[in-house]
């Protein structure tokens, strides 16, 4: 006679295979985060921010004023992508840490309910 397969068994393993999954997404997170963290990538760009400060309202400020503002705005913007990567990174921690847990525990309840079924067949 087969095995008996019991529907929370299969719920079981499906989570196992959703924190696998998350484990994954997590771990790319991570690694993508670090990387833009260590060198983030901005679109902003000294010239298109000189010429943003080459109005008029802005006439009356002396060339250093501009290339300092200029080099303001660019940190910046830099500052905003490694924050923005700082936290994705945090995220990308918090999944691979929430997942192994998880997955830990599903997986030991499914191997329990699959001995307990092999016992069952083994006596009947």
């Amino acid at each position: 006679m087969a095995r008996r397969v019991y529907f929370r068994e299969i719920y079981l393993y499906i989570v196992c295979l959703i924190a696998l999954i998350i484990f994954i997404v997590g771990l790319v997170m991570v690694y993508d985060s670090a990387i833009n963290y260590v060198k983030p990538t901005t679109y902003v760009t000294r010239s298109n921010i000189r010429t943003m400060y080459s109005t008029d309202q802005y006439q009356n400020l002396s060339r250093e004023e501009i290339e300092q503002l200029t080099e303001d705005e660019l940190d910046a913007s830099l500052q905003s992508e490694k924050d923005i990567a700082f936290k994705s990174l945090l995220r990308g921690i918090l999944l691979v840490i929430i997942s192994i847990p998880l997955f830990t525990f599903h997986w030991r309840k499914a191997q329990a309910m699959w001995l307990t079924g092999l016992e069952t067949k083994d006596t009947d």
